[in-house]
This record gives C-alpha cells, sequence and structure tokens, in this order.
C-alpha cells in the first residue's frame, strides 16, 4: 500500500462504524480498524511530518503528538457514541498543543474532508503580536492575504471567528483591514472522497501548507 494514501476501505469501515457505534460492535471489528483506518492514517501522517521536516528542519514532532484522538470525550456530551467517525491530525513545531507556530491541520472522513493551513488556536501573546504587526503594517497583511498561489488553493483567503470588539486605538486600521478583528488565522479547503483517495495525499496536505508560505512567513517573523 502507498504509505501517502487512503483508500475506499477507510470511508467503508468508518461508514460501517457509523451505523454501530459502540464498543462490542467495534472490539470484533478492531481489527478492519488497524488495517484500514489507523495504519493507513498514521503512515500518511508520518510521511506528512517527513516531508514538513524538509520544509521546516524545526519540527520534531511524532505520530502521537499529531493525531488527534479517536475516541470521543462522552463526559459531558449529549451523544454518548464512543468513537468519532473521521481522523484527523495536524503537524507543526509543537503538535496538538500549538498556539504560536504555522500549521496544517488534516481531517478525513465519510462526512467532511479537508485540508485547513495557517494558525487556529493563537495563544494571547502570539494574537497580540499579530494584530500588532497587522496595525503597522496592514498593506504589507493584504498582499499576504491576496497572494495570487495561496488564494488558487484557497479561494476564500483567510477565515476565522472574530472578535466584537478590539482596542480603541487599532480601529481605524480594521476598517482597512477587518481581519484585525480575528482570533483564529486560516484557510480551509474541502474535498470529496474520490479526490482524497486518488491524491497522492501527503504531498496533497503539504502542497496546500506551502501554497501559504507567505502568511507562514509572516507568522515566523512576529
Amino acid at each position: 500500500m502507498n504509505n501517502r494514501r487512503l483508500t475506499i476501505d477507510f470511508y467503508v469501515f468508518l461508514k460501517m462504524l457509523a451505523a454501530n457505534n459502540n464498543r462490542e460492535w467495534f472490539m470484533e471489528h478492531k481489527n478492519e480498524f488497524e488495517k484500514y483506518v489507523f495504519m493507513p492514517f498514521k503512515r500518511l501522517t508520518e510521511e506528512v511530518i517527513f516531508l514538513m521536516q524538509r520544509i521546516d528542519p524545526a519540527i520534531h514532532i511524532i505520530y502521537k503528538d499529531a493525531a488527534f484522538r479517536f475516541y470521543r470525550d462522552i463526559r459531558f456530551s449529549q451523544d454518548k457514541s464512543p468513537y468519532k467517525l473521521w481522523m484527523g491530525a495536524v503537524v507543526n513545531r509543537i503538535g496538538r498543543k500549538n498556539t504560536r507556530y504555522p500549521e496544517v491541520y488534516f481531517q478525513f472522513g465519510p462526512g467532511e474532508n479537508f485540508i485547513a493551513v495557517g494558525l487556529y488556536r493563537p495563544d494571547k501573546e502570539t494574537l497580540f503580536k499579530i494584530r500588532k504587526k497587522i496595525a503597522a503594517q496592514p498593506d504589507v497583511f493584504q498582499h499576504v492575504n491576496e497572494d495570487k498561489l495561496f488564494r488558487s488553493f484557497f479561494p476564500e483567503g483567510i477565515q476565522g471567528e472574530k472578535n466584537k470588539r478590539l482596542p480603541k486605538e487599532w480601529m481605524s486600521v480594521a476598517e482597512k483591514q477587518p481581519l484585525l478583528y480575528n482570533k483564529q488565522f486560516y484557510a480551509i479547503k474541502y474535498f470529496t472522497t474520490d479526490e482524497i483517495v486518488n491524491a497522492d495525499l501527503a504531498r496533497l496536505i503539504v502542497s496546500h501548507y506551502q501554497a501559504m508560505h507567505l502568511f507562514n512567513d509572516w507568522l515566523m517573523d512576529l
């Protein structure tokens, strides 16, 4: 099996799990989960990490640092289904706990396939630095967001949740550059199942990260 691909069996198993999302069924079919879902996704993630290390040698994470748990936290949820119906991982210098460095996140399952790049969860200090830099150079940031290569991969540009208020000294700049309100800075692209199973997937993921290279460089230089 090509390490950089997911097969249709990945999706078939997760669809079957959707109809049988309970521990008894899962334990009876755990070998299939390992064969068709877990191991292919693990190999894919490890290949993405390897390719990303060529871009940023400061990345030293392993699979367990990057991958999100397949088991749902049901303690405070009305939905008591024990398993997720997708696999997801994030690759950056730190892994899942990243709040500072540019990253690529990928999630695949029968309901939704997407690749997202940028910085999804900046900490308070990083967010302040990002906003301060945007306020100081709004035209530069606009150039980053309108880069032709970036928009060819992500036509909608940089997205993210916004704050309703900003410090008064930034309000006039925010009229010109509304992304100053953002508390997240990411771009996202969705795919069909056919597009995923027919892709050289690790390289597809990394190419989307590279398409945002102007923002990545901008973020690294805070």
